[in-house]
Parts: structure tokens; sequence; C-alpha cells
């Protein structure tokens, strides 16, 4: 028998999850014979409703939340002996997974088109013990996301990161770091490092390649406004690789450390201090999507 767990953070989508409740379970009925819902309640619900679903071989499970959510539904499947299938649909304020995998950002969009006939096999990041599905960062972003409470979040979206972002940028300070790699080493200073499991930063195309296994490490290395500028300008061409205020390396497994306590972010949420220690899990969990072109 086909079965699925739906994990709802009622939370997303702008605190209206739940209103979507029965639209979900509806649609997952038109293919699974058993449907279970579970709420979110606090931290962590949904890993272990995730590990739940793995240790009693659901087919697949299906999260509405945003990012966080999303990590904690990885965290829950990653690594075990028996991995369902994920569904996501987007209820967050960056969504950054689905954003990657090209799933409609309009919820009622994204469950019409929801196919589970359909799956494409993602890389998943492991820092330490945190699972990622997109970007791990160090810098003035991670601490300006941080800031923004939930009710800016639902009342202005984006607009309450642009603009801790940009307060954050105008006091951004250089780190001492170092970062080893089977590829290559950089020991030095830093404003901000990124470590991107894609070739596409935000909306935006970065390395022409996107090597199935790889994570893409960046790594600004001074801070001052007109390096940034010149990486802002370099971003938006697509040749950010070539900017000489960037390190890159292409790299499977990463240790970063640093002389100082340094914070860091899983597509947007904390994570523990330095050091850690990166891991790329290549092709690790099949998500419902769209096929793409290999």
């Amino acid at each position: 028998m086909q079965k699925i767990m739906l994990i709802i953070n009622p939370t997303s989508g702008g605190e209206k999850a739940l209103d979507y409740k029965d639209k979900l379970e509806n649609k997952a009925k038109k293919y699974f014979e058993q449907v279970d819902t579970r709420i979110t309640q606090k931290a962590q619900d949904a890993t272990n409703f995730a590990t739940e679903s793995s240790r009693e071989n659901y087919d697949a499970v299906l999260v509405f939340g945003g990012d966080g959510t999303v990590n904690e539904v990885i965290s829950g499947i990653a690594e075990r002996d028996y991995i369902p299938k994920l569904a996501i649909i987007p209820g967050g304020t960056g969504n950054l997974i689905t954003k990657l995998l090209e799933i409609n950002q309009d919820i009622d969009g994204a469950i019409d088109e929801l196919d589970f006939n359909s799956t494409n096999k993602i890389d998943i990041g492991k820092s330490n013990g945190h699972y990622f599905g997109y970007i791990f960062s160090i810098g003035s972003l991670p601490e300006a996301i941080h800031n923004v409470g939930i009710e800016d979040k639902t009342k202005f979206g984006m607009l309450a990161y642009a603009v801790n972002t940009v307060k954050s940028v105008v006091t951004d300070q250089a780190f001492n770091i170092t970062v080893e790699t089977e590829n290559g080493n950089y020991i030095g200073p830093a404003s901000h490092v990124l470590v991107l499991l894609a070739n596409y930063f935000a909306d935006k195309k970065i390395f022409d390649e996107d090597k199935d296994g790889y994570a893409n490490v960046l790594i600004l290395k001074d801070a001052s406004f007109l390096s940034k500028l010149s990486v802002i300008s370099d971003l938006l061409k697509g040749d950010v690789v070539e900017n000489d205020h960037i390190e890159y390396i292409k790299t499977r497994h990463i240790k970063i450390s640093s002389d100082i306590e340094l914070e860091t972010d899983v597509d947007g949420d904390k994570s523990d201090n330095l050091p850690v220690e990166i891991k790329v899990l290549g092709q690790h969990i099949q998500v419902y999507s769209q096929s793409k072109e290999s």
C-alpha cells in the first residue's frame, strides 16, 4: 500500500498553512492510498516526524514550510537505511531550495503542479550535524538574517532581509579564515564565505557547470566597499569566479576554522559556530519536481 506523510508547519504561508491542509490531503489522496498528516508545534518536530516516515517505510514525505522546516525534514531522513521521496511546498520567506528546483512559489500553484510521477536527485550538504539543501555561509549575511523577527518576516517578506543586509554591509569586517579541501586550501582574510550546492546564486547562474556531488566554495577576501561593488557587478554578469577579490574552490569535503568565534548559517537558519566540517552527499535524496535535462 502506497503511503505518504504530510508535515505542515502551521506558521508557514503567512501563518495560514492550515488553510491548505484539506487541499494538500486531497492532492495526496489522488496518488497514495494512505495519507497521514502531522502538524509541527515546536523545533525538531519536523525532524522527528520525518524520522518516523523513514522508520515506517513511507513511500514519500511532503513538507509544507520554509527552508528551516525543510532542512529539519532532510535531517530526519538523510543518511538513513531507507529514505522516502521528498515533496516540498514553499511556505517560507526565502524558499531557497524550492527556487533552485524551479517549484512554483505560489502555494496554490505549487500544489496544483505537484507531480508525484516526476523526481530529481539532489545533493545534500552536511555541516557538522546540520543538513542543508542549497547554501552554507559565514559573514554578515547570517547575522542579518537571524536578526529578522517572525513578525517582520510575515509582514515584509524578503524586504525585511534586504534592509538588515544593507545595514550589516556598512559595518562589515574581515576576519582570518582557514579553509581546507581536497582540491586546495585558503588561509587569509575573508569578509564572507559561501558554500553553494548548485551553480546558481539566487536566480543568477554563476558557474557554467553544475557537477553533482561537489560544492562551490566562494571566499570574498576583503571587506572594502570597492571590492563588494566589484563582486556585485561580476555576479550580475555571471563572471564572479574570475574576480580577483574572490577565491574559488570546487570540492566535496571542506574544513573551515578561524581564530575568533564566528557564526554560520545553513539555508537561512543559524547553525554551529566555527570550526565546522562540511561534506557533500551526492545525489542523495529524490525530490518531486519537474524533470531536468541532463
